[in-house]
């Protein structure tokens, strides 16, 4: 039987489009970010292009070197694997493995760091937004603005105290109304774990749904 070998990645050859108000650029890793190894052998390196991405290999086959994407609400480093190059054209921008998706560690680098470099691009220019609904009587939320800039959540959910909550960093949380939270940033994953964070203090019970909820769940 004939066996056909997958040599492309359907998400990783897609150019990520780039707005007016977003540039793309690659810079260096900070000097104590990476710390020097040994270079690897023939056989080593062999082996490394065959399994999955691993620390060992992020600078095995070279300096590695990070996107860097701005926006009107931010920056994001991207880091870029080093057996991965980027190239930025006009208003696009694409990645590409050495091996053009021939090996299982090309593969696995292109889609990732492409869908990365798309989220960033995004989360620069338009943001990213996480809707929270608290259900249960007297269940209620407020935020406060504290002296070094970040939100404070407060939330009653039924316990004997209150539940405060600090915001990190680069992450905004509002409150429409005493019942839902708006959670906002340029960083995707800070969102998400911002959002999965607030909803752990009370998930939703399974019989009649009191707690804290995604809007719509």
């Amino acid at each position: 039987m004939r066996q056909t070998v997958r040599s492309m990645s359907r998400i990783g050859r897609k150019p990520v489009l780039i707005p007016e108000s977003v540039q793309v650029t690659e810079v260096d890793y900070d000097p104590d970010w990476l710390h020097p190894i040994k270079k690897p052998s023939p056989y080593t390196l062999q082996r490394m292009i065959e399994n999955l991405p691993t620390k060992e290999s992020f600078q095995a086959f070279g300096t590695p070197k990070r996107a860097k994407v701005e926006g009107p609400l931010g920056a994001i480093h991207v880091p870029l694997h080093s057996y991965l190059r980027m190239a930025v054209g006009t208003g696009s921008v694409s990645v590409r493995p050495e091996c053009d998706g021939a090996t299982k560690l090309g593969r696995t680098l292109w889609g990732t760091t492409r869908a990365l470099l798309a989220n960033a691009v995004r989360g620069v220019s338009q943001g990213y937004r996480k809707d929270l609904e608290l259900h249960g009587i007297g269940f209620k939320a407020a935020v406060q603005k504290g002296d070094d800039g970040r939100d404070t959540v407060t939330m009653r959910l039924g316990y004997a105290n209150e539940i405060v909550y600090v915001v990190p960093h680069g992450v905004t949380v509002s409150a429409p109304t005493p019942t839902t939270l708006v959670v906002y940033g340029a960083h995707k994953m800070h969102v998400g774990n911002v959002a999965a964070a607030l909803r752990r203090f009370r998930e939703p019970d399974a019989y009649k749904g009191k707690g804290v909820r995604y809007a719509g769940e």
